[in-house]
């Protein structure tokens, strides 16, 4: 299912029910085990790449299921950002997680950035990684030592970065390459090939390692440099390259 399905998909399912009072704010997420996901006709921005590429529009998150979910907890966020992220912080424990992943689908909004600002001050000690493609929400995020903002970008998308330079909290880029794109390393603290298939080409250290894993279960939970400062200091260090790269 392209972007274009789903948003339209999504949009036929929405429902204004919140999540139940026993019903955890997480999904279950292949790749980071759980994250907080919501429905993206409602919340993303997509560039022209996110609208080919999109890889929330495959598999079980495209299901009529898991769609109504998104929605409940978008609507429980917007009812109640503060009590929103005492729900994610109890499951958090609950489920027994060691990082928090917001925005696994869909993309920030006011009341998900409080919930996000909320619970990081609630758990201090866990990493909060939040992903998103709207700097104008993503710079409104409070600047935490547990909290990391990875913004993406592709090649339709370079000078939404460039809100971020100013932002004095933990931030990095990283690139989404476009179908049959060859994504070189140097360009971003995490790159991405389309589908994460580099189809023969040579990977370095800055290709993400979902990109050569024969199986991509657990891959960021021991991986870690989006939210142990890996990634963070490899901004800093291609920050130059970005910064040059935006003024042209």
């Amino acid at each position: 299912m392209d972007y274009r399905s789903l948003a339209r998909k999504t949009s036929h399912l929405e429902t204004h029910e919140q999540l139940g009072d026993d019903e955890s704010p997480f999904s279950t997420n292949r790749v980071t085990g759980h994250s907080i996901n919501y429905p993206i006709a409602e919340t993303c921005a997509p560039t022209a790449v996110c609208v080919e590429t999109c890889y929330f529009g495959r598999g079980p998150s495209t299901w009529s299921a898991a769609l109504r979910r998104q929605w409940r907890v978008y609507r429980s966020t917007v009812a109640d950002p503060i009590d929103f992220a005492v729900r994610v912080c109890s499951w958090a424990a609950r489920h027994r997680l060691d990082f928090i992943r917001w925005n696994g689908g869909g993309d920030l909004f006011p009341e998900s950035v409080a919930a996000i600002n909320h619970a990081a001050a609630l758990q201090p000690l866990m990493p909060h990684w939040v992903v998103t493609r709207l700097p104008d929400l993503a710079v409104t995020i409070q600047p935490r030592a547990n909290v990391y903002v990875h913004f993406s970008v592709d090649r339709s998308s370079w000078r939404r970065a460039a809100s971020m330079l100013d932002y004095r909290g933990n931030w990095f880029w990283s690139y989404q390459g476009a179908a049959g794109e060859v994504v070189p390393g140097g360009i971003a603290p995490v790159t991405f090939f389309d589908g994460y298939d580099p189809q023969s080409a040579e990977l370095g250290p800055d290709h993400c390692p979902l990109n050569a894993a024969e199986d991509i279960a657990g891959v960021c939970g021991r991986c870690r440099r989006c939210f142990d400062g890996t990634a963070v200091a490899r901004g800093r260090q291609l920050l130059p390259m970005l910064e040059a790269n935006l003024a042209n």
